[in-house]
């Protein structure tokens, strides 16, 4: 049995378009333009409350290394700020971490007083999968608390019983979508 050309040319497209999907990771700059600094010009809570990761994306550090590090901790080391056992620690100044589980994942940074009086930190909530639509969402903040204890704001794992409404488009639709209309051109019907 012979494959006809279209047909082959199909099967490659769709192979290809398979390929694109696991390069569709985003990046996102830790701190936008400020980077990762202990000036304390930039609310990291709020900033990781602005986006929505998903396992696949990466958290992208730019710092000086000569003054700052990235350390991935666990959440009663972000909570107090220590930085004596991390689980990962990053010294380059221009850190790429790639997020491989769902949940949340703590990084403060370890040089005396940038995590606890700069508030040098960020609780990163990933969302497993790499899937979107309903379910998704972002985590919930609230302001601090007035005990004294903890002076950054909470985060809360996302309501996955709400549809998000600044969910990231899925581009899985978006293949199908091409796929089918590269099909329709192939054989002449658009």
């Amino acid at each position: 049995m012979t494959i006809m050309p279209s047909v082959k040319f199909m099967i490659l497209l769709f192979l290809t378009m398979a390929l694109f999907d696991h390069s569709m990771a985003a990046h996102y700059q830790v701190g936008d333009a400020a980077g990762w600094t202990g000036a304390g010009t930039v609310d990291y809570a709020f900033w990781a409350f602005g986006h929505h990761f998903r396992v696949g994306d990466y958290l992208d550090f730019k710092y000086n290394p000569q003054f700052h590090n990235v350390m991935e901790v666990r959440k009663e080391d972000f909570e107090s700020c220590n930085s004596s056992s991390p689980i990962l620690t990053y010294t380059t100044g221009h850190d790429s971490v790639e997020l491989t589980s769902g949940g949340h994942h703590y990084f403060i940074c370890g040089t005396p007083g940038h995590c606890k009086a700069a508030g040098q930190k960020v609780d990163i909530f990933v969302l497993g999968g790499n899937s979107g639509g309903p379910g998704g969402g972002s985590p919930s903040i609230s302001p601090p608390n007035d005990d004294g204890d903890n002076d950054s704001p909470s985060i809360s794992p996302p309501n996955h019983n709400s549809a998000s409404l600044m969910a990231r488009p899925n581009f899985i639709s978006f293949k199908w979508l091409y796929l089918i209309a590269t099909i329709f051109l192939v054989h002449g019907l658009l």
